[in-house]
């Protein structure tokens, strides 16, 4: 997004009994804001127990363009339609340069960019409005993102997220996706996409039989085992010449060290030493069994050999 985009916030309270038909709306908001040049819309429903409300954000290249939407005929057809679904109208407001950062804590992301063929931008717009509208209908589904190419870009990318794996797989797998998929292909030149969810998205891949992560636990087991020994190191030999700088300082060169490496060399040793564990397809059941046992070893000589590196005070 370029410095000078312009934010718009929406916000509704929806009765629960008019969910479905709310989210059924929302497609047909998001749809024409993104046709009317913005950059991007976000629409996410309600986080308990502290959000009662549904929540857009759309962005625009400018303040003067935002307003044309906001005050345009396509949007106040939209905002009628949407006032008996909802308790007490529905709120805007315009929020200028300010970023607006709307996030759900929980679920699963699936983030997928499409390249187009040439002249049939307006045929696929028409075609994801309508996905748009059928994923609404899935169980645990919580919102989408969706933005145009933006400046050299060629692809779309669409942020996809549910409330867990198991509702996000109910989607992929139906057979009413699989044919908007197979209708699509007259209209796709390129396609790619990324699940994240995992805490550790970049540093753990994908498992390439299933397309699903390792368990978070077992990421974070491997985590535990490339910090420590780089954190006792630190202690030992780095902290010391830090002294003289201020401690946010100090602290700030020893966590970027500490990062830099664990992201580099170490995690994906780690990785290649426990794929069977992490990524169990296919592989042996003796080694991913044993696997476990392998990593405690792993800590107890890590213990052992850093026993005596920094003295107690």
């Amino acid at each position: 997004m370029s410095e000078d985009t312009s934010t718009l916030l929406l916000c509704a309270r929806v009765p629960d009994g008019n969910r479905d038909a709310f989210a059924q709306w929302q497609v047909s908001w998001q749809t024409a804001a993104l046709a009317a040049g913005a950059e991007s819309v976000e629409f996410w429903p309600p986080a308990p127990p502290d959000q009662l409300e549904w929540v857009a954000v759309a962005r625009f290249a400018s303040d003067a363009q935002l307003r044309k939407w906001r005050r345009g005929e396509p949007n106040q057809k939209l905002v009628a339609q949407v006032v008996p679904l909802v308790e007490g109208g529905v709120a805007m407001q315009l929020v200028g340069q300010a970023a607006v950062d709307y996030s759900v804590k929980h679920g699963v992301t699936m983030v997928m960019v499409t390249e187009i063929k040439p002249g049939k931008e307006a045929a696929y717009r028409a075609w994801a409005a309508r996905i748009q509208k059928l994923q609404a209908t899935y169980p645990g589904y919580i919102g989408s993102f969706v933005q145009p190419p933006q400046h050299n870009e060629k692809g779309w990318t669409t942020v996809l997220r549910f409330d867990s794996t198991a509702h996000l797989d109910g989607w992929l797998k139906s057979e009413p996706r699989a044919a908007m998929i197979k209708e699509s292909e007259e209209l796709v030149e390129g396609f790619h996409a990324q699940r994240v969810d995992t805490s550790f998205p970049g540093w753990v891949p994908n498992d390439p039989a299933t397309g699903k992560p390792p368990n978070m636990w077992k990421t974070a087991g491997l985590v535990l085992l490339t910090l420590f020994p780089l954190v006792m190191l630190e202690i030992r030999f780095l902290n010391p010449h830090l002294t003289t700088l201020n401690p946010a300082v100090g602290t700030f060169i020893g966590n970027a060290i500490t990062v830099a490496l664990t992201t580099w060399p170490l995690m994906p040793l780690a990785i290649w030493g426990f794929s069977a564990w992490l990524f169990p397809e296919n592989r042996p059941r003796w080694l991913v069994t044993i696997m476990p046992l392998v990593l405690v070893l792993c800590y107890v000589l890590e213990i052992a050999l850093l026993w005596n590196l920094v003295q107690p005070r």
